[in-house]
């Protein structure tokens, strides 16, 4: 198995871990990401994961969507649903990197055909940045991973890298700039100034 993928199966248990840790009265309480709760957060990455397989498999959009919405339902509000949803989407998901030859193409995704590495890529990244929010909402104790809070380093730059240039112009922000800082200092980010980043030691930080 290639680092990639080990980094992306990593960040998954994470976010994995503290979905099991969500308290029955915990679905809908705020996020760092002011416009979710942890049930639309949860309920987001299900969503994210189903659509792997059949963007892996070469589909179109329209059709990995269409896909999608006639195999499952929306997932629910709670964790009766919300779980055993994002089990079997992560399940799946990593299924469909795992496979022989699953980055060896191409998958269409918002901004046109890109390399199935580049979706992988950006995949890991937001398992790492979500599982930060998800950890800060509820509580969660344990810190993330330090090889995947290592590795997104250069992921992220990479993917500002391609998201900004030529055809764009520099962002004004950063989408995982929290809404919401800790109290207690942390290093800040060389990719966005001033906004606290992970590190090994400070349980669910964020860059």
């Amino acid at each position: 198995m290639d680092d990639l993928t080990e980094t992306f199966l990593a960040a998954q248990a994470a976010f994995t871990a503290r979905v099991h840790a969500v308290g029955d009265g915990q679905w809908q309480l705020g996020t760092p990401d002011a416009e979710w709760t942890v049930a639309d957060l949860t309920g987001h990455l299900v969503e994210e994961h189903r659509w792997a397989g059949p963007l892996l498999d070469g589909l179109e959009m329209m059709a990995a969507g269409a896909a999608v919405a006639a195999r499952w339902k929306p997932p629910g509000r709670d964790g009766t649903s919300l779980v055993p949803a994002w089990d079997e989407a992560a399940a799946r998901s990593a299924a469909a990197f795992r496979a022989g030859g699953a980055l060896s193409g191409s998958v269409q995704i918002t901004r046109g055909w890109v390399p199935a590495v580049e979706y992988l890529e950006e995949m890991t990244l937001d398992l790492v940045v979500h599982a930060w929010d998800l950890g800060i909402a509820i509580g969660y104790p344990e810190p993330l991973p330090a090889a995947a809070v290592t590795a997104i380093y250069p992921l992220a730059q990479a993917i500002v890298d391609r998201r900004w240039r030529p055809t764009r112009p520099p962002p004004r922000t950063c989408r995982s700039t929290p809404r919401r800082r800790p109290a207690s200092p942390v290093p800040t980010s060389p990719l966005c100034p001033g906004t606290p980043i992970p590190n090994r030691t400070w349980p669910g930080t964020r860059w």
